[in-house]
């Protein structure tokens, strides 16, 4: 299969601290490490990873972090087509990582906000080509919307992940089949309070209302909602939500593990997904397996799943049961 992602690049520093700071505090920190990262990159070589061709529209500086980035995809057969040199200096980020795996963290996108509708067109054969197209808020969103729009043109099925969260423009959710969001986001994008740190199925329950409204103003396919360490929830029109569990991991490092999820979700929906539930279940096992397998992992780009290291997951893990709402009795 082949996907399109509408990229960033970032060179990412992260360090590792006993607790997260609190405001106006300094902590010593353990480790360092630095790498090349982005929501887009990470999911771009996710799926590259786990199998399939991959096209990638980026922004980057003229500098040696940029030179390294064109190296990286490279050294993975992702083609430098659309690449393109706009500032002088990359994209960068900024993270400090606890000793439980949380983290936190600052972006300056820099070269990847530049991007715009032009950029996006000169992918327009790439696009066509391609069975899934994924956007995230990361890049600019005029190339991501043009983007969405060849894809609309040309039939193929849109996947967006509107992080770090923004209100969406109409026009982009218009142009979007699935949408993949964390909990915070899923309040953001249903005007609904967080949900408390319940199951699956009282999450699923607590935001049904919130989801029918959601489908009639969004003709949308797909809703997926990760939920960390429970798991996640897929919604899908007219039918019972989808409950996957997480694997029980011991979380080293949760950075990027929402990344890996993606490339898991598409790679794993493949070619021509159409409301097929046994293909939607399978997915979500394989995305489960991808976010639980890397948020047991330190670093980010060296623990993206490939497909040998998931199969060897799955295989000592097992799979969790996907079951629908409609299957899940109630709790007495």
């Amino acid at each position: 299969m082949q996907v399109f992602v509408a990229a960033n690049f970032l060179q990412v520093t992260c360090a590792r601290v006993p607790r997260l700071p609190r405001p106006g505090e300094i902590v010593l920190a353990s480790s360092t490490h630095s790498e090349a990262g982005g929501k887009g990159l990470n999911v771009a070589l996710g799926c590259r990873r786990l199998g399939a061709e991959v096209g990638a529209l980026v922004g980057i500086g003229r500098d040696a972090q940029g030179d390294g980035l064109v190296a990286l995809l490279r050294s993975h057969g992702i083609p430098d087509t659309h690449v393109h040199r706009l500032t002088e200096t990359s994209g960068m980020g900024m993270g400090f990582i606890g000793h439980d795996g949380q983290n936190c963290g600052a972006v300056f996108a820099g070269p990847n906000l530049l991007l715009d509708a032009a950029h996006a067109e000169l992918a327009q054969a790439d696009i066509a080509a391609s069975d899934w197209v994924y956007g995230q808020f990361e890049t600019a969103l005029p190339a991501v919307q043009r983007c969405f729009e060849l894809a609309q043109a040309a039939g193929v099925p849109t996947v967006l992940n509107p992080s770090p969260w923004q209100a969406i423009p109409d026009a982009l959710l218009a142009l979007t089949q699935v949408l993949l969001v964390n909990e915070v986001e899923a309040a953001q994008l249903l005007g609904t309070p967080s949900p408390a740190d319940d199951g699956l199925a009282a999450l699923a329950h607590h935001m049904h209302a919130a989801v029918e409204a959601l489908w009639s103003r969004w003709p949308g396919r797909l809703l997926v909602m990760t939920a960390g360490h429970r798991g996640c929830i897929a919604f899908t029109p007219g039918q019972a939500p989808w409950l996957c569990p997480a694997h029980a991991v011991d979380a080293i490092d949760t950075l990027g593990a929402g990344d890996a999820f993606a490339s898991g979700l598409i790679v794993g929906l493949g070619r021509g997904w159409r409301d097929d539930g046994a293909v939607l279940a399978s997915a979500l096992r394989q995305a489960t397996a991808c976010g639980a397998l890397m948020a047991s992992s330190a670093g980010v780009l060296d623990a993206l799943p490939s497909r040998e290291t998931l199969a060897q997951f799955q295989m000592s893990h097992g799979e969790p049961e996907v079951r629908t709402l409609a299957e899940v009795k109630p709790a007495s």
